[in-house]
């Protein structure tokens, strides 16, 4: 009996070694990734037009003055090469928004006496970030790569409770970004992670932007935007 009890053991413990040594050899990661962001723009370039109140004079404006917030939510896939390095690949999608300049877009044209109203900038896209990942030392990463965008809509509107105003904002459908960040394992394959993603494209189109039927444009902005996100990534199977 003692014989058989020491089998058992032993069988345990090397189901236990085999078990881990078969975890530590896995190569393939699927699961989920889910980010907030803190939003600002960059190359916001001074560009004409006629803003606000002023109907009879062509100014320059920067449309971005404020920052804003983003969200992320997508599948995120990883392949450990070995124990050091591997990579990530991910789709995801995400909306951004940042409050505008008051200059260009607090005051209708037609009403030049009105209340002055406050507009952000919307812009939803779907991300595709491709990441290379190095792990310098136990549970702690590093990354950095592009990730390619895809976007799909975007809008200027009021943030009032009772604004009702909106401007057309037309974005330019591809563009990409440089990523770098870090992050470490907390156990059960879940990841705390930050990222730095940087546009290196604009986000609106080219072309002369109508703000208000005819009485109120602008040209197209050049600017692009940056994101600092904080994530969490769980991988499942």
């Amino acid at each position: 009996m003692k014989k058989v009890r020491i089998c058992i053991l032993a069988l345990l413990f090397a189901s236990i070694a085999f078990a881990e040594g078969a975890a530590q050899d896995k190569s393939h990661y699927f699961g989920g990734r889910l980010a907030f962001g803190v939003d600002y723009v960059w190359d916001n370039a001074l560009v004409k037009g006629t803003f606000g109140s002023a109907k009879d004079g062509v100014g320059e404006a920067a449309l971005g003055n404020f920052g804003g917030m983003g969200i992320a939510i997508g599948a995120s896939y990883m392949y450990r090469l070995n124990g050091f390095v591997g990579f990530v690949g991910e789709a995801e999608f995400s909306m951004a928004w940042f409050r505008l300049d008051e200059d260009v877009y607090g005051i209708p044209p037609e009403d030049p006496y009105g209340d002055q109203m406050n507009f952000g900038l919307y812009v939803y896209r779907f991300a595709f970030p491709v990441l290379v990942r190095v792990v310098p030392i136990s549970k702690f990463y590093l990354e950095a790569g592009a990730q390619f965008n895809l976007n799909v809509d975007g809008d200027i509107a009021s943030i009032e409770d009772d604004g009702d105003e909106s401007f057309d904002f037309d974005v330019e459908p591809f563009g990409w970004s440089l990523v770098v960040g870090g992050g470490f394992n907390i156990g059960w394959d879940c990841f705390l992670g930050m990222r730095f993603v940087m546009d290196m494209t604009r986000i609106e189109k080219e072309g002369i932007v109508e703000m208000t039927r005819g009485a109120a444009y602008r040209e197209a902005s050049p600017m692009k935007l940056w994101s600092l996100q904080f994530s969490a990534t769980a991988y499942f199977l």
